[in-house]
């Protein structure tokens, strides 16, 4: 993103695409994807808060509660504040469907370490927020990946958090 800018959106470096979200006590949250370090942060402290995952066992027995199945993602979106998408559902597809069902959110971000595509398109269709990774260290990062290693590994020297948040707000 760097190279070429971020054409509609402005590049905040080491920002969590949490905070990014701005994410007040009264909202009501919606995820789609267990995406854990924000399901901690968020328990407790919003209105309401679902998480829509086709795994069930992704949560932990106290989070059992914000589980709602892909079933109900369209019903569960369409009442949220605050949308949270993880970057998952660009490879696992039907992006497009969850977007139209966040449009009456006053934000939807798309996070995560595989959420760092270019912004426009995403801006088009709703997207508020682009929250993912900047590879600081390519060769160590090939070895935290080859050794198996997840979005926990990528911090400090051999990544950092990244976000670009739309110019113009919707809402």
């Amino acid at each position: 993103m760097d190279r070429f800018g971020t054409p509609g959106g402005r590049l905040l470096p080491g920002v969590d695409a949490l905070d990014a979200a701005e994410v007040r006590p009264e909202d009501r949250v919606a995820m789609v994807g267990a995406f854990i370090p924000f399901i901690k942060t968020l328990k407790g402290k919003v209105a309401d808060l679902w998480v829509v995952d086709q795994h069930r066992e992704a949560l932990k027995p106290d989070e059992l509660p914000f589980w709602k199945p892909p079933t109900e993602a369209k019903a569960v979106l369409s009442q949220a504040d605050v949308v949270i998408i993880t970057g998952s559902a660009l490879v696992e597809g039907g992006i497009d469907d969850l977007l139209e069902a966040a449009s009456g959110a006053r934000r939807v971000v798309l996070a995560g370490p595989t959420a760092s595509p270019w912004p426009p398109p995403f801006f088009e269709h709703g997207v508020d927020v682009l929250g993912g990774i900047r590879v600081l260290d390519g060769p160590r990062m090939m070895r935290v990946v080859a050794e198996g290693g997840s979005g926990y590994f990528f911090g400090g020297e051999v990544a950092e958090k990244v976000c670009v948040v739309r110019e113009e707000a919707r809402k």
